[in-house]
């Protein structure tokens, strides 16, 4: 298991000895309990009532019993790597919590309560038996970093475009035949990552996500792009390889701050002339398409500037 991206350090006395933390009770904040094998939640952890930041990473835990709500100044809670079925509806009455992450389990659905954490910065739930997300997601108007990515989810819920500070959001590996239009209401998105799904198109009006740096779209389905594709100005990187890609549009060009393309295994025959704009470009993949030898030599001229790989 790889370690989580929403983890993070914290500058208060971290316990990690739960019978440490009980000789203190009152004076603990954050207990640490990664890797210590336990199989079930330790009830004494109730005992910390002005407990903040719990993390349970690594265990083999399989059930958080309801009371977990008695925890009302809890901010941050790590469940990652362990074997839990479900979460109880009581997780929505933490209502301080602003880090939630229950990656790499067993949960097959997430709680409707979820959307009362309003407070929730950033949500991890990667690496499980997911199918949806309840539509009170959308709910969640304080988060910033969305984690979903390796689950079995088939579409997302209109309301994800509720979530208008959401700057990163992370879906890959999951079996999405479409984004709902309402994404682009996103415009915060800096990070989109919808790579390794089962996408046919894009929303007509993606390009309103003008603040998207980096957008992951690998392996795919896709066939066309979107013109309004070319209004993501401010696009850094875009990875395509393994799509269904037979041309892209002319708009594609306006990508002035694109450092990074990835084209490859696709079936692109040309590429247009006003490609020679994107001046930042420092690396395109364009391996395995079906140009000429007589179009790679127009492109390797227009994109002198960028180190380009046909292999």
């Amino acid at each position: 298991m790889s370690t989580n991206p929403l983890s993070n350090e914290t500058d208060i006395k971290v316990y990690y000895s739960l019978e440490k933390a009980l000789l203190e009770p009152d004076n603990v904040k954050s207990l640490d309990l990664h890797y210590k094998d336990l199989q079930e939640f330790p009830q004494e952890i109730f005992n910390l009532t002005n407990l903040e930041e719990l993390y349970l990473l690594n265990n083999r835990i399989k059930y958080i019993p309801e009371k977990i709500s008695s925890l009302k100044k809890l901010k941050k809670l790590d469940l990652s790597g362990n074997q839990i079925i479900t979460l109880p509806s009581s997780i929505g009455d933490l209502s301080e919590l602003s880090l939630f992450v229950a990656s790499w389990n067993k949960l097959e659905e997430a709680p409707s309560a979820i959307g009362n954490l309003s407070k929730l910065d950033r949500l991890g739930l990667s690496n499980n038996n997911l199918r949806e997300l309840p539509d009170s997601i959308g709910n969640l108007s304080n988060l910033t970093e969305l984690v979903i990515s390796e689950n079995k989810i088939t579409s997302l819920p209109d309301s994800i475009g509720n979530l208008y500070r959401l700057e990163k959001l992370r879906a890959a590996g999951n079996h999405l035949s479409k984004i709902p239009e309402t994404i682009v209401n996103l415009t915060n998105l800096i990070k989109l990552e919808v790579q390794e799904n089962n996408l046919l198109d894009l929303p007509d009006k993606i390009g309103f996500l003008s603040n998207l740096e980096k957008l992951r779209l690998s392996k795919n389905l896709l066939t066309t792009l979107p013109d309004s594709f070319g209004k993501l100005v401010n696009l850094k990187k875009v990875l395509l390889y393994e799509n269904d890609l037979r041309e892209i549009p002319e708009t594609f060009s306006n990508l002035i701050n694109l450092e990074e393309l990835e084209l490859g295994f696709n079936y692109l025959t040309k590429l247009p002339e006003s490609i020679g704009n994107m001046k930042k470009l420092k690396y395109a993949s364009l391996t395995r398409n079906e140009f000429s030898e007589e179009e790679k030599n127009r492109i390797n001229n227009l994109l002198k500037h960028a180190r380009i790989d046909w292999l």
